[in-house]
């Protein structure tokens, strides 16, 4: 044999290498797009908007029920704007990981300040206002063993017009259980807020300017 040849058990090595590398990236979710069909980053911004344009505007903050703070998750009223920027990051996740995938646990926040001088990041809240628990912001005031109430998911909506339209779920407790996330009326017919409920709001992620 010459001193040349490459030995059969290295090149099985090679290909062994190469096949779980290739399995370990098809094993990935798929990534989730912005409605320019890019994959969403953990270091971009961006507007979350309602798939039907009749169905109001993008995600917000604003008080409600008699409380001045913490804000609530809101949509702006029909025909007003793109709302409130967000920030999506993953919930426990690597500093490296920027590409934000169907199903993974998220973390959003509000690019944004407020006269409530507190973190702008969403959380599921234990208080059941009018049957309902509401997605806010600021700090959880009875956090769970889990630590949970700030995670999230983006499911795919399966049956809309456009292959960019998504779902959003709370992913509290051990993360086995998901509730969709819906939009609804406050008890006296005002502003809409973001919560556990049915339907739940059809979303597409538009990317905001980097200056926002």
């Amino acid at each position: 044999m010459s001193n040349h040849g490459v030995h059969p058990l290295f090149l099985l090595c090679i290909l062994a290498i190469a096949t779980h590398s290739c399995s370990s990236a098809d094993s990935l979710p798929p990534p989730v797009y912005d409605t320019d069909g890019h994959e969403l980053r953990a270091d971009t911004n961006y507007y979350v908007l309602p798939a039907n344009s009749a169905h109001g505007g993008g995600l917000t903050m604003a008080p409600g029920h008699g409380r001045r703070c913490p804000l609530f998750v809101a949509q702006e009223p029909i025909g007003h704007g793109d709302g409130l920027p967000v920030r999506i990051t993953l919930h426990g996740g690597a500093a490296s990981d920027q590409i934000i995938r169907l199903s993974a646990d998220v973390r959003i926040h509000f690019r944004a300040y407020t006269t409530c001088v507190q973190s702008t990041e969403w959380h599921i809240d234990s208080e059941l206002l009018f049957g309902r628990r509401h997605v806010i912001t600021g700090p959880v005031r009875e956090p769970s063993p889990t630590g949970r109430e700030n995670a999230f998911r983006i499911k795919k909506y399966i049956g809309g017009a456009e292959a960019r339209e998504y779902k959003l779920m709370s992913c509290g407790g051990d993360g086995n259980s998901c509730q969709d996330l819906g939009v609804f009326r406050d008890g006296k017919g005002g502003a809409w807020f973001l919560g556990a409920t049915e339907p739940y709001h059809v979303v597409v992620f538009k990317k905001a300017p980097s200056t926002v």
